[in-house]
């Protein structure tokens, strides 16, 4: 019991050195630390320590904490830069601030304009200054930062349309007669500042033409680095750039559909299938409960061009084999006549063998039937029947394409 005033003496010594306030030099604190140093404490030990700890805070108080050492030193990187600072014969001189469409504008590039007057900066002067800084014009327009005549916006410099570059390197913009004000030296409320903002020129004037899919881009992107090997766009021009590529929500278009067989007769049935299916337009074939052996009906090495899944038994189809969101149907006589069946945006059809059909079972777990309207004789060979019903899917999606209106975009 003797050794509990001096361990608590310790404990109090080395938390002074931790430079802990004195609520987390408590009881409990340092009875937590003896415990982790495998020392038990009871409930009458406990209070003995506390009535130690009490003296040792007294004489805590009475010595201040030792100042750490180890403060924080400012980094010499720190705080604003030096900035250059223009000779005196420049005074009159406009700082250009300008991005790219994206950008941050505090984080704008700088360059210098020497107004031919000392009142006001005509527009081309600030196209002249930007296109000399490196800007291509034939891919971006500026906007100026207007706040005079409302609360603050981009205000284009050169009229519409936009699609083409109305600058030259001695004229202005027809119809664009924009100046800047040049505030007088003295007038801290407005700095000598022009702020500019670069956006992406259109591809042509109509909004139909100006729409255009990924491939046309980087063919006109081609074009116009074949034509002028010299321009190099910057960081913030490339972004710019790919940023002005279409993109957003895609069509669903057609959707999907795979075909299958459940027992094949014949690997001969499967191949030609197999070709229908590419030719058609399915996006997977597979077989339940057969093996299919190269043919000669593989004409176009269709193995390379449409996958083939080969599953033991319909429990595997159920389980992982078929394709989530995908509507059952099964081609068996006795459904739907093809003509009055529409066909869902994404399917698997499933087709039996030419001697047993489908099972029962298999018609129960498919959500639609469609059936083969014959002159003489409803059974189909497998691979025909198969066939037959992809090249209805092709035109009825085909037709119902063009008789959609066109959507906006």
């Amino acid at each position: 019991m003797a050794a509990l005033p001096l361990l608590a003496a310790f404990l109090l010594s080395t938390t002074a050195a931790y430079h802990l306030p004195p609520m987390l030099r408590g009881p409990r604190f340092l009875a937590s630390r003896l415990s982790r140093r495998g020392v038990g404490i009871g409930c009458s030990q406990r209070r003995q320590f506390s009535a130690a700890i009490k003296m040792g805070d007294a004489n805590a108080e009475a010595a201040p904490f030792t100042k750490s050492t180890n403060q924080h030193k400012p980094s010499p990187l720190a705080g604003m830069p030096i900035g250059p600072s223009s000779p005196p014969s420049s005074s009159n001189n406009i700082i250009i601030r300008y991005m790219y469409e994206g950008g941050h504008i505090g984080q704008g590039r700088l360059c210098h304009l020497h107004p031919s007057d000392d009142d006001a900066v005509p527009a081309s002067q600030v196209m002249r200054a930007l296109r000399e800084d490196g800007v291509d014009f034939d891919s971006f327009y500026a906007c100026a930062y207007e706040s005079e005549q409302s609360s603050g916006g981009w205000l284009p410099l050169e009229p519409a349309p936009r699609d083409r570059n109305p600058w030259s390197d001695e004229n202005e913009a027809d119809g664009c007669d924009m100046t800047f004000a040049i505030p007088p030296s003295g007038d801290a409320d407005v700095s000598r500042r022009i702020d500019i903002k670069l956006f992406r020129r259109p591809k042509a004037a109509s909004r139909i033409d100006a729409i255009q899919s990924l491939d046309q881009v980087l063919l006109d992107t081609e074009a116009t680095s074949s034509e002028n090997d010299t321009i190099e766009h910057s960081s913030d021009a490339l972004h710019a750039i790919s940023a002005s590529v279409p993109g957003g929500k895609l069509s669903l278009s057609n959707g999907y559909f795979g075909i299958g067989i459940i027992s094949p007769k014949t690997s001969e049935n499967v191949g030609t299938l197999w070709r229908s299916a590419y030719q058609l337009g399915a996006s997977i074939i597979f077989t339940i409960g057969g093996r299919y052996k190269s043919s000669s009906t593989d004409t176009l090495n269709v193995p390379a061009r449409i996958p083939l899944i080969e599953l033991d038994d319909w429990s595997s189809f159920v389980e992982w084999g078929a394709p989530k969101a995908a509507v059952w149907v099964a081609v068996e006589m006795g459904g739907t006549p093809l003509k009055e069946f529409e066909h869902p945006r994404n399917a698997v059809y499933i087709l039996g063998s030419e001697d047993n059909g489908l099972p029962k079972s298999v018609l129960r777990g498919c959500r639609e039937v469609v059936s083969l309207e014959s002159e003489s004789y409803g059974s189909y060979n497998v691979a025909v029947a198969g066939s037959i019903v992809m090249y209805d899917r092709l035109m009825k999606m085909r037709a119902k394409k063009l008789n959609e209106p066109e959507r906006k975009m």
